[in-house]
């Protein structure tokens, strides 16, 4: 399948795609080989897109003890992190994320979709955690970074994600799980997005995608870079992601700083109308990445936190139903 601009898919096309991405169920005994389509239940595409909150801003707590916090964020759905340092820790996610999901899932939380550091299918718990989002019904896995290091080398690098990234795949195809590639500003791979658009070239879509943040896309390019990146990129978004940043003028330079959402640089409301018109449908993952992760519990520090979680989520909420989510 081409994935070019010219050849986007229209909306019941994206609409019939993003059918593929909610998520894989396994039958009894089979948590340990992929589950057949046609040994899962008729899935019907949704409607409308499910805001999630990135659980990185809460880091200082167990998993166990986000249902309260949550509930009173008014947040009911969950970007969980499952990384070193995460709230779930890679090597322990067949004991772990189970455990979790069910704790959120009882206080009516869901969890649409993980963040990992999954960047190459043979390392570091990949299957595992794969094979396990998929028998949660968990759709989607943010993957990990690649950088370029030597310039001189692009060409060279690109190739050997392209490999990577084939293989990822391949894995996810066996599970029935969507991954998505993050464009992450900087000296990253996918952050010009021209190179992501090539690196999915001829992989299918239900198998692995664009997770496209808007902050990290403006930075790139505030003007027309984030509209073209996302316009080229439209027909593989699968996962987008949220928050807010403006330019600093520091002792060392300009730098980029977060700040609440809507009060930024991001051009929130366009960009979700532009995802939109595309027919998105898949998760939303808010990021406060302004507030500290690390505060102590029931500090001024943790409490002034929550109160900007609770905010951010209000703001993305209320411009989701702007523009008719």
């Amino acid at each position: 399948m081409c994935d070019g601009p010219s050849d986007g898919l229209n909306r019941r096309e994206m609409l019939a795609t993003a059918a593929l991405a909610l998520g894989a169920t396994t039958i009894a005994g089979g948590a340990d080989r992929p589950v057949r389509p046609a040994e899962r239940p008729a899935e019907r595409p949704a409607e409308r897109p499910t805001p999630c909150l990135f659980t990185k801003p809460l880091h200082n707590r167990p998993f166990k003890d986000l249902p309260a916090v949550l509930n009173d964020l008014g947040v009911n759905a969950v970007d969980l992190t499952c990384r070193k340092g995460g709230h779930v820790a890679p090597e322990r996610v067949a004991e772990d994320l189970p455990a979790a999901v069910e704790v959120l899932k009882k206080a009516g939380i869901s969890v649409p979709m993980v963040t990992t550091e999954i960047t190459d299918a043979g390392r570091d718990h990949a299957e595992t955690i794969v094979n396990t989002v998929a028998s949660l019904s968990i759709g989607f896995v943010k993957l990990g970074y690649y950088h370029y290091g030597d310039l001189h080398k692009l060409h060279d690098r690109l190739a050997e994600v392209r490999g990577k990234l084939k293989d990822i795949a391949a894995l996810c195809g066996r599970w029935g799980v969507r991954a998505g590639f993050h464009n992450h500003s900087g000296m990253t791979v996918g952050g010009p997005m021209w190179d992501l658009w090539q690196l999915l070239q001829g992989l299918p879509v239900d198998q692995v995608g664009s997770y496209f943040d808007l902050r990290h896309a403006t930075v790139e390019g505030s003007e027309g870079g984030w509209r073209i990146g996302l316009a080229l990129l439209a027909p593989r978004i699968i996962m987008v992601s949220v928050k807010d940043c403006i330019w600093q003028k520091e002792p060392g330079g300009w730098r980029v700083k977060d700040v609440p959402l809507g009060q930024g640089a991001v051009r929130v409301e366009e960009g979700f109308r532009q995802l939109k018109d595309a027919g998105f449908t898949g998760p939303i993952s808010l990021h406060v990445e302004y507030a500290s992760a690390g505060a102590v519990v029931g500090s001024d520090e943790d409490r002034q936190k929550l109160e900007s979680i609770r905010k951010d989520w209000r703001t993305l909420t209320n411009l989701m139903k702007t523009v008719g989510w």
